[in-house]
């Protein structure tokens, strides 16, 4: 017993000090494009918990028969330390949530954003949104391509895009969206814009409000398939880490080679 004693306190002290948990909710919505795209119900189900397995606490809200899903109350926000938000409309907030979101915010609650969870419907949501994340949808400036496209990252040393390499996958790309000077771009994306040079437009970046949130965002995710791809899980799997304020922002790198299970859209599973 007296030979049990040091190692009990050694697993003690190492317990104490072990951080606590990542607190993730999961803000998703009812899948709004055809077959395999736009999959934010599929996305809901694999990765909270992929998340999960992987150490973190995570979560999604009560949705009804369509998916539409409720808005986290403050209480739920209040045990939240990153607000993933993949839906259509992300930045579409009624008075009473975004007065939640922007008390999640200034205590230092962060943000991943994916896909057209960046998009505003209006001017005001999208200057809102701009200062909140670091960039918006515009509407009738913002432009979007679906089809072959491919991330070339101009930060490899990023602690989130580092040991990465420049990939290509059919998604969709925006562009001329709205974007911050003060945000940090991770990766770039060739847009059809006509000039004398190719217009190249910025597709992941990361953005920090001294003394409040932080926000990571991923502008592909159109596809859901490509939530399977190694390199896209580890982006994510990295930015919620950093978006957490994580020590270890790659202390979740082998949970992006466990395959998600299902990994196919819900459009494909059987009817019930």
């Amino acid at each position: 017993m007296r030979c049990l004693l040091p190692l009990l306190a050694f697993v003690t002290a190492f317990a104490a000090d072990a951080p606590a948990p990542l607190r993730v909710f999961i803000r998703c919505g009812p899948k709004t494009h055809g077959p395999g795209d736009h999959d934010h119900p599929a996305f809901a189900r694999d990765w909270q918990p992929l998340l999960t397995a992987a150490g973190m606490k995570a979560s999604v809200g009560d949705a009804d028969a369509k998916g539409v899903q409720t808005f986290p109350s403050d209480e739920e926000l209040a045990r939240t330390d990153v607000l993933i938000i993949h839906r259509q409309g992300g930045g579409d907030f009624k008075p009473d949530e975004k007065a939640r979101v922007e008390k999640f915010a200034a205590r230092g609650g962060s943000f991943v954003v994916i896909h057209a969870g960046a998009v505003a419907g209006n001017n005001a949501s999208a200057d809102f949104y701009k200062d909140l994340i670091g960039g918006s949808w515009r509407q009738k400036v913002t432009m979007w391509r679906e089809g072959p496209m491919e991330l070339n990252f101009i930060d490899k040393s990023h602690a989130i895009s580092t040991g990465i390499a420049d990939f290509a996958m059919k998604d969709e790309i925006y562009y001329d969206m709205d974007i911050r000077p003060d945000v940090h771009a991770l990766a770039t994306a060739v847009t059809p814009k006509k000039g004398e040079k190719p217009d190249i437009q910025t597709q992941l970046w990361t953005y920090e409000k001294p003394g409040a949130q932080r926000a990571f965002v991923f502008i592909p995710g159109h596809t859901y398939l490509n939530f399977s791809r190694v390199d896209v899980k580890l982006l994510l799997l990295r930015g919620i880490a950093w978006a957490g304020r994580r020590t270890n922002v790659g202390e979740y790198d082998g949970w992006a080679r466990v395959s998600l299970s299902p990994s196919f859209p819900s459009d494909s599973l059987p009817k019930k």
